[in-house]
């Protein structure tokens, strides 16, 4: 067919096309001329302004459904100087029907696994958090550049070991959340297009908490100096050795040390390094 008649069918045609919602009810090969007679075919503005453009005068269908969903159909048409369809081209549409079907299926899965690929690689290829993406039976659909950068990093065995748990979460098996340095987190989500189930296992390592001078001024209302005598006491530098670092005089540490233990309310060293890292790390007993 030319391009710009099937442009004239996407904008007007398909709205005025008296015999498609016909064929669908169908669930068979169809002869047009089965649900409208030629003769009333003829008739119509969808055939001479449409049809006829291309010189279509006989016409076959067949739909083909995924349970109750219309996914696809064949429509072959042939001039009027041909001869009409019959029963063996009928025949022939229906046995090819299954096959066509399960074409149209998988065409659908690989479109939505390919849409599912580009949402989170643009979710998290971008990050350091390896990401696997499985389906409801367990079946890996996608894993970002990170995941594949550890599987390097890894020996085969470490890998293989590591990837049994990430199964193992999968299939929902929440015994193991952890392998060695890796924290495993287990989201379910929804297929962007089929809304079907997905389970998206990512895998981080924790990081080393950071004390520095910005946190301790922002947490602790110290000043500058005072976060960095702080440090230098988490570090257990006596009193002589910071001054000593800070080139500043002993009697100047031992006043900032002095209005340290004031704004924390301690009264040791001990107490100090405690209340500067107590919300920083957890202590298991």
């Amino acid at each position: 067919m030319d391009p710009s008649n099937i442009a004239r069918y996407q904008h007007y045609y398909q709205f005025h096309d008296p015999i498609t919602f016909l064929l669908q009810k169908r669930r068979k090969a169809t002869l047009v001329c089965e649900v409208m007679p030629q003769k009333n075919l003829e008739s119509t503005e969808f055939f001479n302004d449409f049809l006829m453009r291309d010189g279509l005068h006989h016409g076959i269908n067949v739909y083909a459904y995924d349970g109750d969903l219309n996914i696809g159909d064949l429509r072959i048409w042939r001039a009027k100087r041909r001869p009409d369809f019959g029963e063996r081209e009928k025949v022939l549409l229906d046995t090819i029907l299954p096959h066509f079907r399960n074409a149209l299926r998988n065409a659908r899965s690989l479109s939505t696994v390919q849409a599912d690929r580009e949402t989170w690689q643009r979710l998290f290829d971008l990050t350091e958090r390896a990401l696997f993406l499985f389906d409801e039976s367990g079946r890996l659909l996608y894993r970002n550049s990170t995941s594949e950068a550890l599987e390097k990093k890894l020996s085969h065995e470490e890998f293989s070991s590591f990837y049994e748990t990430v199964l193992a979460m999968a299939r929902k098996d929440l015994s193991r959340t952890r392998y060695g340095p890796f924290f495993l987190s287990l989201l379910e989500v929804a297929s962007s297009d089929s809304g079907r189930p997905r389970r998206a296992i990512i895998a981080y390592t924790s990081e080393m908490p950071k004390l520095d001078s910005a946190l301790l001024t922002y947490r602790h209302g110290l000043t500058r100096r005072e976060a960095e005598i702080s440090l230098l006491i988490c570090k257990g530098l006596t009193d002589k050795e910071i001054a000593g670092t800070l080139k500043t005089s002993f009697s100047t540490v031992r006043t900032h040390i002095k209005h340290i233990f004031s704004k924390l309310d301690v009264t040791t060293r001990s107490e100090l390094i405690f209340a500067l890292v107590q919300d920083l790390v957890e202590v298991s007993f």
